[in-house]
């Protein structure tokens, strides 16, 4: 793509040099104490975090295999000390192993998990930052945390991006932010690519599984994504919007608001509001001739708007959410679907009614309801959620999801260890084959 020739497409480049001329610098001038270079790297931090995961696809039809997948992985992170007043340097290495365990036959694996690869070694991050004066900044490769682009780590590996990313707070409880995304890593990639979760996983080399990746093989890359965005929070309400404009697919404006209504009940209400738009012209779906829920398109038009009201009380929470996304007419890709590149096929955007295998980005227009109650005991250690959630869409027919999660995490010299498990039983004709579809998901990790 020639939009990322220059001087974006050098942005690694500049990275690296600046970094070690900054480098150069702060060990030159003994900066915090940092005689020696070993002194200045011995003084940062390093952080990681170790998993072993298992998951598990049981399918009601007779003409689907089910399929599942084991993988281990560590997440190792290291920040130097701060240098030239706010400057350091950041790097994650990112590796994941199936063992072996990867059935013969390539049906039966969930490569959601860690691809069909037996093993992913990835550079996951690798930038530099500056923080002070109420901002921050950082660029490279790293991981980022917006409403409709973040790391979905629901995966042995998250996502990372190649981006530059802004954020200034210039009172308390404001803060205006700013990405620019370059190049996307998907959960299950080793390296760096223009795609997203659109692409099909073996795009130009690419090995990005879990998406819905129903463009073709030929499809242009994308010249990334520039978003802005601002949060406000006061007494019990916090007020997110942002902006997105995913180059070659479509622009996005989403607002949320959330508040904890005063009482002074034991019974704490609590309710929120959000919206999206999206519009967009010619993008690569209609380049490529390529359908979306089976409906052809010429642009982009979405619309979604949604609430939730519940109430908090001795450790525990009730509440009920509701989205609709307004089916549109001919011309509108997907019938009005939402084109959400960084979330799509993934089921983490910031929907209320999203559930942990899919919502109304992967359903296309229609209605939802979810119902959640969830507890906490053992001093917080251990957390109890389930919820029921039901979706009408124009395309997909009606669709429920009924999810179970349970999170222990143990006391005393094993601080830092959680063991959870995720379960959801899906039932309509969206699954493959038709019939229900059970997602089990044991998860094991120990941070440090």
């Amino acid at each position: 793509m020639t939009e990322l020739q220059a001087p974006w497409a050098r942005l690694p480049v500049l990275v690296r040099a600046i970094a070690g001329a900054l480098v150069v610098t702060a060990v030159s001038l003994s900066v915090a104490g940092a005689n020696t270079l070993t002194g200045f790297f011995s003084g940062g931090r390093f952080s990681g975090e170790l998993r072993a995961y298992y998951f598990q696809r049981d399918y009601g039809a007779r003409n689907v295999v089910n399929a599942d997948a084991f993988a281990v992985a560590g997440l190792f992170n290291y920040q130097t000390q701060e240098f030239l007043n706010g400057f350091s340097l950041g790097a994650s290495y990112f590796t994941a192993n199936a063992l072996g365990t990867h059935n013969a036959d390539p049906a039966r694996i969930d490569t959601t998990l860690s691809g069909v690869a037996n093993s992913i070694n990835a550079l996951g991050q690798a930038y530099l930052q500056y923080r002070g004066h109420g901002a921050l900044v950082r660029v490279g490769d790293q991981l980022v945390s917006t409403p409709w682009a973040w790391s979905s780590d629901s995966r042995v590996l998250p996502a990372t991006y190649e981006a530059l990313y802004g954020a200034m707070t210039p009172v308390q409880g404001l803060t205006f932010k700013a990405l620019r995304i370059l190049r996307y890593k998907s959960r299950t990639a080793n390296s760096y690519f223009q795609d997203n979760n659109y692409y099909p996983p073996t795009w130009h080399g690419d090995a990005a599984y879990g998406g819905l990746g129903n463009l073709p093989l030929n499809a242009p890359g994308t010249a990334g994504t520039l978003a802005f965005g601002a949060d406000y929070t006061v007494g019990g309400v916090k007020a997110t919007t942002w902006y997105y404009d995913f180059y070659d697919f479509g622009r996005l404006v989403y607002a949320q608001v959330d508040a904890n209504l005063p009482t002074a009940l034991a019974v704490k209400p609590f309710a929120g509001v959000q919206a999206v738009r999206e519009w967009g012209g010619s993008n690569v779906f209609e380049k490529t001739g390529t359908k979306l829920f089976g409906q052809p398109g010429l642009g982009v038009s979405a619309f979604a708007v949604g609430g939730i009201l519940g109430v908090r009380f001795d450790d525990a929470s009730l509440s009920a959410a509701y989205d609709r996304l307004q089916p549109e007419g001919a011309g509108a890709l997907g019938g009005g679907a939402l084109i959400s590149p960084y979330t799509e096929s993934f089921a983490t955007d910031p929907l209320y009614t999203t559930s942990m295998i899919r919502g109304l980005v992967e359903l296309g227009p229609g209605s939802s309801w979810k119902f959640t109650a969830s507890k906490t005991a053992l001093h917080k250690r251990l957390a109890l959620t389930a919820s029921f959630a039901t979706y009408h869409t124009t395309f997909n027919g009606n669709v429920s999801e009924t999810y179970f999660d349970v999170i222990y995490k143990p006391p005393g010299w094993i601080k830092g260890l959680s063991l959870r498990n995720r379960l959801e039983i899906s039932n309509g004709h969206v699954n493959p084959g038709g019939g229900y579809f059970i997602y089990n998901r044991v998860m094991l990790a120990y941070a440090f």
